[in-house]
């Protein structure tokens, strides 16, 4: 079967590691703000673009140690409740203050879009507990293997001067339950070992979320390469061989990237940092990327694509695919005439923004 490799934009503008849950008929976006937390809710993946459903459901209390630099918001549904992942900076510190903390929802039977002034609002828990406090950590995620909850993360290596180091690395640690870790010291399963990982002097591995076919027959994690501030930025796999995943001979990583900038002058741009859904038996990539190589990051927009499953692993064919203006483009796949006809797909999606404006005045 051919493979349909149709991108279909989330939002209209800069939704930077859009992270996109599924649950009792309800799809829900949140991304990285900066300075709270979103939560949007739609039908469908389509929705996003048109949604007036979108709840600030936390935003921090000024001076406290995870007042600015909000990154990478995860909505998982665990044990009947809602949690939410981020990581955060002290005010005045910077990125390498950055460590990981944990909201607690209502019951994931429930609508978790609540505004953060309602008496049920989300709870901040703070820091997940047994993390290494002088980490520098960032995109976490969870995921269960063999029904055991487990976390993954970004973060600088053990001993790492934090005003110093250059390059990050994929932990995992074991969870008790999300508020947590049950194991210590977390074990590094990669770091920047490539070249093409690099940008410069700095290395980076982060962003790892949790890839499963629907069979179950392949399970493993997607990271993110090289620098998301340009157009190198890029996705690559990871997969779990079986075995103790806290060992790192457990887990192969790929000798080449998953999907990297389209090729040509019209992009799409450096993805990278999103998720994973299976949904009704196809498995869609959920990224960012930018319609410019020169990376501005704000402009980092939500896109969705498909990963194909082959006897080989997933595959997305290695590049950014055609974007396409809609669902009914998207579920039909490119048209001959879409193919890399940037300045069409510009237009509908101007008109595209209109509409959201419209639908979106008076917020």
């Amino acid at each position: 079967m051919e493979y349909n490799n149709a991108v279909l934009p989330l939002a209209p503008h800069g939704t930077p590691d859009p992270f996109v849950a599924h649950r009792n008929g309800k799809f829900y976006l949140t991304y990285t703000t900066g300075n709270d937390i979103q939560l949007w809710e739609a039908d469908d993946i389509s929705g996003f673009m048109t949604t007036r459903k979108k709840i600030i459901i936390w935003q921090p209390r000024p001076g406290t140690e995870n007042a600015v630099g909000i990154w990478a918001p995860e909505l998982h549904a665990i044990n009947g409740r809602w949690w939410l992942l981020y990581s955060a900076e002290v005010e005045g510190q910077g990125n390498k203050s950055h460590r990981t903390y944990l909201l607690a929802g209502p019951p994931d039977n429930q609508d978790p879009c609540v505004d953060r002034r309602e008496p049920n609002a989300w709870q901040d828990l703070g820091h997940v507990r047994g993390m290494l406090r002088d980490q520098w950590s960032i995109d976490s995620t969870f995921f269960t293997i063999d029904g055991a909850l487990y976390m993954a993360y970004a973060g600088s290596e053990l001993g790492a001067n934090p005003d110093t180091f250059n390059f990050s690395c994929i932990f995992i640690v074991r969870m008790h339950d999300p508020t947590t870790v049950v194991t210590a010291p977390p074990v590094m399963i990669s770091k920047p070992t490539n070249s093409w990982e690099w940008q410069g002097d700095c290395g980076v591995n982060e962003g790892p979320e949790w890839l499963e076919s629907p069979d179950a027959s392949w399970k493993g994690l997607v990271i993110s390469v090289n620098a998301t501030w340009c157009q190198h930025y890029k996705l690559l796999l990871m997969r779990y061989m079986g075995g103790n995943p806290l060992d790192p001979a457990s887990w192969w990583k790929d000798t080449k990237p998953f999907l990297e900038s389209a090729k040509g002058p019209y992009g799409p741009f450096a993805p990278g940092h999103g998720n994973t859904l299976n949904i009704n038996g196809e498995t869609f990539q959920f990224y960012h990327a930018t319609d410019s190589p020169q990376v501005d990051m704000l402009k980092r927009m939500g896109r969705c694509q498909r990963i194909q499953w082959t006897p080989e692993g997933p595959s997305m064919g290695g590049r950014v695919g055609v974007p396409v203006p809609d669902m009914e483009s998207f579920i039909r796949g490119p048209a001959p005439e879409q193919m890399r006809r940037k300045s069409d797909f510009k237009s509908k999606l101007s008109d595209a923004k209109a509409t959201y404006k419209y639908y979106t005045s008076g917020w």
